[in-house]
Parts: structure tokens; sequence; C-alpha cells
């Protein structure tokens, strides 16, 4: 009893000290980014004062990241001087909030808690990337070595193996995926309303199921002894039983098989929500010209649709990419390591290796690859598309 108390004391501090930094670093970035609106009608001095309290701000932020006891001086000094500043600007008037500051209120306890349990660990996970630490996560206690864990990374040869199984791997998927993604959206879409109500619920199914689970079932489908390779045989089609996880060349075609099961209803949901906002009227006025039905496709349909398979294409690469619990579950990066993705030898590293530092340069590797095409395909869009 004793302990389990112990641990919710340390996860509050824990939590009570990331949301102090997240509001210390938010406070800063206000106080930067809305001086002009803050100090409206009030003195220059006034406007530089908000600035250097911002700069104190993020000061404090980054002093709380190396050690809590460091930030204590500048962050008193922000609040002081913030209390200070907000007597002066709220004397003899009252204090009116604009649209944009009022929607900033209701957001920020959305903020603080992303910026606890998701930027916050993105921030520790740099750090930690920067340090030698191995069976230890006490960075402050390890050595300060720079990119050396990157260049471990870069230069490794299971590094590039994994990378372009991951690589191949998202281009299969995503290709097979959009195709029979959009066959499921147009037949969903042209069928009768009865009908189409049943077909969302089905298409759904596969998408619904966890991605361990989703493992799980495909592992007893590629089964040798009861499962599909049974089957062919029992057919007489196969001599023997396909080792569909263990041989090299079928497990990463099983692998994918899985994926594309899984993942094409996404596809579909999405581009079944562009289908519906395309006027009934376009297609009418079509019909009367006389156009058939392969026309109205490609000049209707594909062009209107483009922007929503644009996004399609940019949430699965990214979801492609970063593929881990589905092969972890299903054949565990093996054999060997044929089917290893990015994600899961960053997982290897972190948990298996306790090579914490180069697990962490590893993962935001990965995250720097995935932003770099995410910026590329918004690039795209906004450019021939002027999707906003």
């Amino acid at each position: 009893m004793a302990d389990n108390v112990n641990i919710v004391v340390a996860l509050g501090r824990v939590i009570l000290l990331y949301l102090v930094l997240i509001a210390t670093l938010f406070a800063g970035v206000i106080m930067l980014a809305r001086a002009a609106s803050i100090t409206r009608g009030a003195k220059g001095a006034v406007r530089v004062l908000v600035y250097l309290l911002g700069v104190l701000y993020l000061v404090a932020a980054c002093a709380f990241a190396i050690d809590p006891t460091y930030a204590v001086a500048p962050a008193a000094a922000a609040v002081i001087g913030s209390v200070g500043l907000g007597l002066v600007l709220t004397r003899g008037r009252k204090l009116r909030l604009g649209e944009q500051e009022t929607a900033v209120l209701f957001l920020l306890p959305a903020i603080i808690g992303v910026g606890v349990f998701y930027y916050s660990q993105i921030a520790q996970t740099v750090i930690y990337s920067l340090h030698d630490l191995r069976y230890t996560a006490k960075w402050m206690q390890a050595s300060f070595i720079g990119l050396q864990n990157y260049l471990e990374v870069i230069q490794s040869e299971r590094f590039l193996r994994s990378a372009r199984f991951t690589f191949y791997f998202a281009a299969v998927s995503i290709f097979l995926e959009f195709w029979i993604g959009l066959a499921m959206a147009l037949t969903t879409f042209w069928v009768g309303s009865r009908l189409r109500g049943l077909l969302r619920s089905v298409i759904v199914i596969p998408w619904a199921i966890p991605p361990i689970i989703s493992a799980s079932i495909w592992k007893w489908v590629f089964n040798a002894d009861v499962g599909l390779g049974y089957l062919l045989k029992h057919l007489g089609l196969v001599k023997e039983a396909p080792l569909f996880v263990a041989d090299p060349i079928l497990a990463v075609y099983s692998v994918i098989l899985a994926d594309v099961w899984k993942t094409s209803s996404v596809i579909a949901i999405f581009l079944l929500g562009g289908l519906a906002i395309i006027p009934q009227d376009i297609y009418d006025a079509a019909k009367v010209d006389g156009a058939r039905g392969w026309f109205r496709f490609r000049r209707i349909t594909l062009p209107m649709i483009a922007p929503t398979i644009f996004v399609a294409l940019l949430f699965r690469s990214m979801e492609a990419l970063r593929t881990f619990d589905l092969v972890y579950g299903l054949t565990g990066g093996g054999p060997g390591s044929v089917t290893e993705t990015l994600s899961s030898f960053a997982y290897k590293y972190y948990f298996t290796y306790s090579r914490f530092g180069v697990g962490s340069a590893y993962g935001i590797t990965v995250a720097l690859v995935i932003l770099c095409l995410s910026l590329l395909y918004i690039t795209r869009i906004r450019k021939n598309l002027r999707f906003k």
C-alpha cells in the first residue's frame, strides 16, 4: 500500500513539474507573440518590459529543462514582473479580452495536456539522444556526446536495411490501399441507401480492430498447421505448407497483406467523405450531355476528390512509416531482420539493448523523416490544389 502511495506521489510531482514547465514556456511565447496587443495604448517602455518578461520566461523554461532549481530565480522574477505589469495595465480600466485571447484561454487546458503528455516527451527524447545513456535513463549523470548517437544511427547497416524495408512496405501498402479503398468507397457510395449503411459498418471493422489483435489474427491465418498453409496443402495446390512468416520473401508480403487488409478502410472512409460533398447536379448535367460513367469518373469525381486523396495519402504515409505494432506482433521484425521497420528497430535499441541514447536518436531520426514527407505533401497540396 505504501509503495502505491509513493508511486502516486512521485507521478503527481512529475506531472506538476511538467505543468510548470509548459506554463512557463507558454507564458514566454504569449508575451513575445502578443506584446503589441497586450500593451495596446501603453507607452513604449511598457512594451519593452513585456518583451523582457517574455525572454525571462523562456530562460526560466530552458533552465527548468536542465535542472528545476536553476529556474527558481528567473521564474520568480518573471512572475513578479508579470503581476506588476498586470496592475499597471489594468489600473483604472476593465480588462477586456479579444477574440483570440478568449479562444486561447479556452484551449489552454488542452494545450497544457498535449504539452505535458506529448511534446515534453519529445523534448526529453531529444535530450536523451545527445547523451551516452546505457542501462540508465539518468541523463544528468551521463556524458554529453552531442550528435555522436545520430552518426552511429546513420552509419548503421541495420538502419539502412530497416529504412529500405520501411519505405518499400509503405509504398506498396499505400498503393494497394488506395485502389482498394477507392473501390470500396465508390461501391458504398453508389449502392442503395439501405445497403450503404451496412457496407459502411463492414468497412470500419478491420480498422477498428487494434493492430496487435489484428497481428494475432493474421499470425493464426498464416500458421502452416491450421491456417492458410494447411488449406493450400489440403487442396493440393502446394506440396508443402508455405511458411508465411518464416520465409524471408513471404514474410515481407505477409506483413503487407495484413496491413492492406486493416487500413484500406481508412482510405475508404476518407474518400467517402470526399464523395459526399460533390454536388449531384454536376453528375445530372453530365448525364444530360451524354457523358458516360468512365468519363464522369475521370473528369468529375477524381478532380473533385483530389484534395481528399492527398490528405488521405498524407495520413497513411505517416502511419505506414512509423508502423510498429502490426509488424512486432506478426513477425517480430524477422526472420532475422528482414521485416524490421524503423520504429521496431528503435524499440529494440531502447528496450532490448538498453541503449537509451541511440534508441532516442533513432526515434528522432524517424520523426524527422516523417516530418519532411509531411511538409512535402502539404506543400504540394497548397501549390497544386490550392487546398487550405
